[in-house]
């Protein structure tokens, strides 16, 4: 178990059984759900609405799955079948969008729309891009130390520090240590020019054919633009052949990425057309159809501290970071819910079937089932986490360690 925390450089709530399998506290809890029913223990996968997985001394809760609310009572308060994939689906994104950007949710989040998350920066490339799945950083720790998270209007204050980075520290000082939001990019790495191309792999077989529209500026940084049969595309299409496609001019820079659904990832990487060098810029997964990933500048990095085991070089900084998780449409049985309630989804798609129709009361019922959706998914975070234990950093002394502020510890 050491080892696999050691490996594993993301906490994500996707766990799998086998990493499960090494907690005793797993096999514990898992042993008493065949007690309750008065089973005994299959060699089988599992299937439960959620298990239990041991992370050092933290236990975390996966959220429920698009088959469970298949399963619950949700397809026929809807009039759906309960084998109705695609309706299910629709009616859980749907009111699970709702959820998620509802006013009442506060700045944190539902509890299990979060999720921590390691990164790597360094003085060369102070940049951190998240992925697909992430809205943004809430809070961010610089060598098990935490930083400000700044947003994209911090750079323009009157007054304030401007826009980092400047030219070899020209003012009185150098940037200071913070993190500033730099809005969303198409890729994770940005292309430098000049002779470069797009390379684009795939990894199933079977997404032959299918087509990647390659938004760019050439190689005189002008957009360029193609046909789509008769119509005027801004873009290349490029249709995936293995081993490879290469994009059918030089590319300066990368402005958007659209791609058809797939079965496995492509990975788009940049080839110097002199020496045929290839570095890796953006990963899109099956589900993702356009590519944009935040992006934050990390200031005032040192050369080196907690450095990374796996690092590639000497000079990477690891960060951490508590991620706002984002909306992501479910498709399949086997798709996470970003809601963590089922009973909070079933009353929001109740909400949105009255919110559709044209009757006198449809109005207060759909109030209603939001009402009931909301009360449930803050009754369920103050059950995860408690009303009143907040996290509260006091410092009345300042934030300095006592023998630096020459104050005695007898006080």
């Amino acid at each position: 178990m050491a080892e696999q925390v050691r490996r594993i450089r993301r906490f994500r709530l996707d766990a799998c059984e086998e990493s499960a399998q090494s907690s005793l506290a797993y096999w514990f809890i898992r042993l008493l759900s065949y007690r309750a029913v008065g089973d005994s223990p299959p060699a089988a996968p599992f299937s439960w609405l959620a298990c239990l997985w041991a992370w050092g001394d933290k236990l975390i809760v996966l959220r429920p799955r698009l088959m469970d609310f298949m399963a619950s009572k949700g397809p026929k308060n809807l009039g759906l079948c309960s084998t109705d994939t695609a309706g299910c689906a629709a009616e859980v994104n749907a009111a699970s969008e709702r959820l998620l950007y509802a006013r009442e949710v506060g700045d944190s989040g539902w509890i299990g729309t979060w999720a921590e998350m390691q990164f790597v920066a360094s003085q060369d490339d102070p940049h951190i891009t998240t992925p697909y799945d992430v809205s943004r950083i809430e809070q961010l720790n610089l060598c098990t130390f935490p930083i400000p998270v700044e947003n994209e209007f911090f750079s323009y204050l009157r007054f304030g520090f401007g826009r980092w980075p400047k030219s070899v520290c020209s003012s009185r000082h150098c940037s200071p240590l913070s993190a500033y939001d730099r809005g969303k990019f198409p890729l994770f790495s940005d292309v430098i020019p000049p002779n470069k191309k797009i390379r684009i792999y795939m990894s199933d077989p079977a997404d032959e054919l299918k087509q990647v529209l390659l938004q760019s500026l050439d190689g005189n940084d002008q957009v360029r633009y193609s046909l789509d049969g008769t119509v005027r595309i801004t873009g290349d299409l490029m249709t995936l052949v293995p081993p490879f496609v290469d994009s059918p001019d030089i590319v300066n820079k990368v402005i958007g990425v659209q791609k058809d659904l797939t079965l496995g990832p492509l990975s788009f990487y940049e080839v110097d057309t002199i020496t045929a060098e290839q570095r890796l810029v953006l990963t899109m997964q099956p589900g993702e159809t356009t590519a944009s990933y935040r992006r934050y500048f990390v200031g005032g990095l040192p050369k080196s501290c907690c450095t990374n085991p796996e690092a590639t070089s000497a000079t990477e900084i690891q960060l951490t970071a508590i991620c706002q998780l984002t909306f992501v449409p479910v498709s399949v049985p086997t798709d996470w819910l970003v809601i963590p309630s089922v009973e909070a989804i079933i009353h929001e798609c109740q909400c949105g079937r009255y919110l559709a129709m044209d009757e006198p009361n449809a109005k207060t019922m759909a109030a209603f089932h939001h009402r009931e959706a909301i009360r449930l998914l803050q009754g369920q975070s103050v059950h995860e986490q408690g009303a009143l234990n907040p996290a509260v950093g006091f410092f009345p002394f300042g934030s300095a360690r006592l023998s630096r502020q020459r104050i005695g510890m007898n006080i």
